[in-house]
């Protein structure tokens, strides 16, 4: 099989995972979504699409983040090895398909579930007494306005600091695979 051929394969893989990545996070993430926003009152429901807001925004400062370093400063990190520098270096060896899934799997489910929150919060605002209409219209503006502001600034941010956060990112990555704690030296054996 040629070069071009397995390219196009991966490719296909990847957009295969993607969708299959996709659906599985929409279901659970709007299952857990509507279940808890709709049981709760609306100060759980206001707090609860505050964090799918920041969910969207985080993830899409990483995602602008590891589209944004450069491999050098982590190549020299990896060779002193420094906690999370091995990650960080996949991570931007990946960068198109990590960038894929953070700005546009996660910010896209983020976004529609947001919308399905915000549709809880104007249903509490309507039994307050103001028009459904104006209070969709309000929750569907500020999830709109905070949504696309926070990932304005974050892209700032993200371009400004990119290899701290990509830093921070595999640092969090090397605990969770077990390599980011130091290790322990084992006590030798004492003779006698």
């Amino acid at each position: 099989m040629s070069k071009k051929e397995k390219n196009k394969q991966s490719q296909q893989r990847w957009v295969l995972t993607v969708v299959c990545l996709s659906f599985g996070l929409s279901l659970v993430m709007s299952l857990l979504t509507s279940v808890f926003v709709e049981s709760a009152g609306l100060f759980v429901a206001l707090v609860s699409l505050i964090v799918l807001v920041l969910i969207g925004i985080i993830s899409d400062v990483i995602g602008t983040a590891v589209t944004s370093a450069s491999e050098q400063p982590f190549i020299a990190m990896a060779s002193k090895k420094i906690p999370g520098a091995k990650q960080a270096l996949h991570l931007i060896r990946k960068a198109e398909r990590v960038s894929s899934v953070l700005n546009d799997v996660v910010g896209d489910i983020v976004g529609i579930i947001s919308g399905s929150a915000g549709a809880v919060i104007a249903l509490y605002l309507t039994r307050f007494g103001m028009q459904s209409a104006i209070a969709s219209m309000l929750t569907t503006a500020f999830t709109s306005a905070f949504m696309i502001g926070g990932k304005a600034y974050g892209k700032g941010i993200a371009i400004e600091r990119s290899s701290g956060i990509v830093l921070i990112v595999g640092r969090v990555m090397a605990v969770f695979q077990g390599k980011g704690a130091p290790k322990k030296k084992k006590p030798s054996p004492k003779k006698g």
